[in-house]
């Protein structure tokens, strides 16, 4: 990626593209294997009033078959890598804008869509996705918080908030937002992942992001490749199951079951209280996750969790032990519920190795 604006270098700009590609693979997003190029504006009047020709950027485009809505998403990506101090209002505002007017025209660009819609017609939407990577891990703010703070605009003599409702987004047009608080929890799942696989206690690849089926939508697809869609991903719990762990045992030669099958639940918020977590029980209830006898693992990977998350979900157990009357066998199976606060994780380079660029 060679394009760079203000706070960028090109090789950190490397940074927010490594950082993608290896994240959403693991949720089993597809890349389009073509560089960072331009297309041709067909909206010039409006886009880019006075110019004669204008032309809107494609960092990379990713994509995946929403499996409930049986057709394929395409994001159009604008990668962003910047130091802490760089993710201001201004900067994002600036951003989310012209992804609007990229995806605009996008949405009815013969090159656009000869470029990177391959797959004959299959139905298909064209989203924008603004991936906004903080490299030097110290970003502590509250995203959207930014976004509302008053900055001076070009030109303007006063301070003044960004509005994002002023943003030139048209009907049915959707813009997803991964910030860097959200980045942040996404890498800390993959990683956590794959300590739980080097232990032997979650699978190398064939782990299946839950679909409950809904009463207007029934997931399709192979489960072993459905995706998890961007409204999972960012959603207050990320519920992935999995069949029996098995292994060669190298000594006897013999196929072991190293770990039963069950559910591993990221969950992304505090836990601040116990009627927070009664909710999310009467969530999993409702999905009859709580049925059965497989494992279930909650793991608590919050960037501001409470500060005792586990107790406060022994009182939840106790709370909706008691509307379902203190049974006995449900009793024993919400308390065999395992809960633990993992570790938030953010990616680091090297600078040596990443090429950077003081």
């Amino acid at each position: 990626m060679e394009r760079a604006l203000a706070g960028e270098t090109s090789s950190i700009a490397k940074m927010a593209v490594h950082v993608s590609n290896e994240l959403f693979e693991w949720f089993r997003w597809r890349r389009i294997p073509l560089p960072d190029l331009n297309f041709d504006c067909v909206k010039t009047a409006t886009h880019a009033p006075g110019k004669d020709s204008h032309t809107h950027p494609v960092d990379a485009v990713f994509h995946y078959v929403d499996p409930y809505l049986n057709k394929i998403i395409y994001f159009n990506t604008d990668l962003k890598s910047y130091a802490s101090n760089s993710i201001d209002a201004n900067r994002m505002y600036a951003a989310l804008k012209s992804l609007a007017l990229t995806i605009d025209c996008a949405r009815v660009s013969e090159e656009w869509q000869g470029r990177y819609h391959l797959m004959g017609d299959i139905p298909y939407e064209v989203r924008g996705m603004l991936f906004v990577y903080n490299h030097d891990a110290e970003y502590d703010k509250k995203f959207y918080d930014v976004l509302s703070t008053p900055v001076k605009r070009q030109g303007a003599k006063e301070k003044t908030s960004v509005k994002l409702e002023t943003l030139p987004i048209a009907d049915g047009q959707v813009i997803h937002v991964f910030e860097p608080t959200l980045i942040s929890y996404l890498t800390t799942v993959v990683t956590d992942a794959h300590r739980l696989h080097t232990a032997g206690t979650f699978p190398e690849k064939n782990y299946e992001f839950y679909y409950p089926d809904l009463r207007l939508h029934k997931a399709s697809g192979a489960v072993y490749e459905r995706p998890a869609t961007a409204e999972m991903m960012a959603g207050p719990y990320l519920i992935i199951r999995h069949d029996q762990i098995k292994k060669l045992n190298e000594e006897s030669g013999e196929i072991e079951i190293r770990y039963p099958e069950g559910y591993v639940i990221y969950y992304n918020r505090p836990g601040e209280s116990a009627e927070e977590f009664a909710y999310f029980l009467d969530v999993l209830s409702g999905y009859q996750i709580l049925d059965g006898h497989h494992k279930i693992r909650v793991r608590v990977a919050h960037h501001a969790p409470a500060t005792d998350p586990k107790s406060n979900f022994k009182r939840a157990v106790a709370l909706y032990a008691q509307e379902w009357g203190f049974d006995k066998i449900k009793l024993n199976r919400l308390e065999s519920i395992e809960i633990e606060l993992i570790e938030i994780y953010r990616y680091s380079f090297s600078k040596t190795n990443i090429g950077w660029e003081r």
